[in-house]
């Protein structure tokens, strides 16, 4: 018997109700503030890291869903409001509230000033859209954290910084723009510290009185000014000179410090004696190729060995040969970068921060090319003193593989590959790259003398790492990695030094910005790492397809560390 429609109707209406309330509340949501989103506009640095706090008077960026319009609305004109397209944000240390001053408001980012009158230390920031309030983020608040602008958006490589030629001809540092020595240079960040003035108003020129230090290459530049630019509420112009005895390259690193012990992000600039170009003295040719824009790919063969005596039972020694393989034609624009690539010149050092495990899934930005790569074909075949092997790989746009393991403890007994010796690579040609020959020798590994005996790292204090042996002709890179797991924070510094000096020491500065080890080793991962590269080990790759290509053997020797 059927059941009239009214019945059947009133088993559907509730149906419908629910439907429509679960409806409503999705479109009543609240704005949301990502956990640990709050930082530097202009570095990203993370939260748990020194520098990773917002200064008084600085523009930060906040990141989350539904806390602006889809559509991002910019403040355009003075006064600044305390309300920017129905946003507010508020700044809350226990009964004191003050209010930033939005000046861009999008759905999932908003840029905002931090008053000069925000408390010091922690307190937590809220966004107020139409009378509906997101949850409270933490916000580190400090007299100074300066970040500098970076071209490409990240924090990292190429900076904002303005070769000085005359007042209408001041273009953005690029290697095809260079600095010469002793030119001037305008940076452009935000950070230094709070003003007398209001936050909302055009700013005042004027040099602020916290001690301020730009260093290029490592080199300490004299400095004009220091303060606001007129232009832009929270945002810092530092006027400085070239050090004549500043290294020369494609990407000298740039940093500044502030109230003598707050270190900012790194940047590159370009310098050198030629206006048009520059040139780096770690793999010259591949470098230009890439900056150019050149196809070019690279084979390279890499031992790795790491002592793990943190947090481990018994001390181990992990040891295992790769291959690695790779090409592609960048398309780098005006502002070519790759942390892979782009090296800082012998005796100096950059640094990298990021949120993430760099030892695990987040590589640095602009790592990865942005453009398909070109087609090697089937596997690389392999052949040195151990015999053949088929360089089988594991992803697309690059080839990855283990050729041999070895830990200690009896728990992987081996065997390896790579010994010293002479190998011979071979490619059987693929769409895009033909088959080549290519030769390449193993010199006898150098020895890193000190490496046993480097168990705490001081952060304030250098660190100095000794070796003995090996290939004079290559360059060694020394590359320590600190990681904080529970608040998804990594530091890093890159250092180059010729392996014919047998011993460099990175600066403090290099290690201020690395996390502390915690209690919990397990909640840390630190590593130093003393790297071989270059110089004899490398041979052209002549193949059809490359404009460049080189195979080239790395050694890799890590030691874990405690950093305190």
């Amino acid at each position: 018997m059927h059941r009239p429609i009214w019945h059947r109707a009133s088993r559907t209406l509730p149906r419908i109700a629910l439907f429509l309330i679960f409806a409503g509340a999705l479109l009543a949501q609240p704005p949301l503030l990502y956990n640990r989103s709050v930082t530097n506009a202009a570095s990203y640095m993370p939260n748990g890291i020194p520098a990773g706090a917002i200064a008084q008077g600085s523009m930060f960026s906040v990141f989350g869903t539904r806390i602006g319009p889809s559509q991002g609305v910019s403040a355009n004109s003075f006064p600044l409001g305390t309300t920017l397209g129905g946003i507010s944000l508020n700044v809350v240390q226990g009964t004191t509230t003050v209010s930033a001053i939005p000046v861009y408001v999008s759905d999932g980012q908003i840029n905002a000033i931090m008053p000069s009158n925000a408390p010091l230390g922690m307190a937590a920031l809220q966004v107020i859209t139409s009378n509906t309030r997101s949850n409270l983020t933490p916000v580190r608040i400090v007299p100074s954290a300066f970040g500098i602008f970076s071209a490409l958006g990240t924090g990292e490589g190429p900076g904002i910084l303005q070769n000085y030629i005359a007042p209408a001809n001041q273009p953005v540092n690029s290697p095809t723009l260079t600095a010469q020595p002793g030119q001037v240079i305008t940076l452009w960040g935000t950070g230094l510290g709070p003003v007398s003035f209001a936050d909302n108003i055009a700013p005042q020129a004027g040099n602020l009185p916290v001690k301020t230090e730009v260093f290029v290459g490592g080199v300490s530049a004299a400095l004009q000014y220091n303060g606001r630019t007129p232009c832009c509420s929270g945002i810092d112009q530092i006027v400085f000179t070239v050090p004549n005895n500043a290294p020369q390259g494609c990407w000298v690193p740039v940093y500044v410090r502030t109230a003598g012990t707050v270190v900012s992000n790194f940047v590159t600039m370009a310098i050198s004696s030629d206006p048009n170009s520059c040139s780096t003295d770690v793999l010259p040719q591949f470098t230009s190729g890439y900056i150019n824009g050149k196809r070019i790919g690279k084979a390279v063969a890499a031992r790795a060995d790491t002592i793990h005596d943190v947090g481990v039972i018994a001390p181990v020694e992990v040891t295992a040969d790769y291959h690695l393989s790779f090409a592609f034609e960048p398309n780098p624009g005006p502002y070519p970068f790759n942390p892979v690539i782009a090296f800082p010149p012998m005796g100096t050092c950059t640094a990298y921060e990021e949120y993430g495990d760099m030892m695990d899934s987040s590589p640095l930005p602009d790592m990865a090319p942005k453009t398909i790569p070109l087609d090697w074909g089937a596997p690389l075949q392999l052949t040195g003193p151990g015999g053949a092997k088929t360089l089988t790989f594991g992803f697309s746009g690059a080839r990855v593989g283990e050729l041999g393991g070895l830990i200690t403890n009896n728990i992987l007994p081996g065997p390896l590959y790579l010994s010293p010796g002479s190998y011979n690579l071979q490619g059987f040609g693929g769409n895009d790259i033909g088959p080549f020959s290519a030769s390449f020798s193993i010199p006898q590994p150098l020895t890193w003398t000190n490496r046993s005996s480097l168990n705490i790292v001081d952060h304030t204090q250098p660190l100095t790492l000794s070796w003995s042996g090996g290939d004079g002709s290559q360059a060694v890179a020394i590359l320590g990695i600190a990681e904080d797991l529970p608040t998804n924070s990594s530091a890093a510094f890159v250092c180059m030094a010729p392996a014919s000096a047998s011993s460099f020491t990175v600066p403090p500065d290099l290690l201020s910005n690395f996390p502390l080890t915690r209690g919990d080793p397990l909640q840390s991962k630190d590593v130093i790492y003393l790297i071989t590269m270059a110089g004899s080990s490398v041979n052209n790759l002549n193949a059809s397809g490359l404009d460049v290509g080189i195979t080239e053997y790395d050694s890799i020797m890590g030691k874990t560390v405690v950093i305190e």
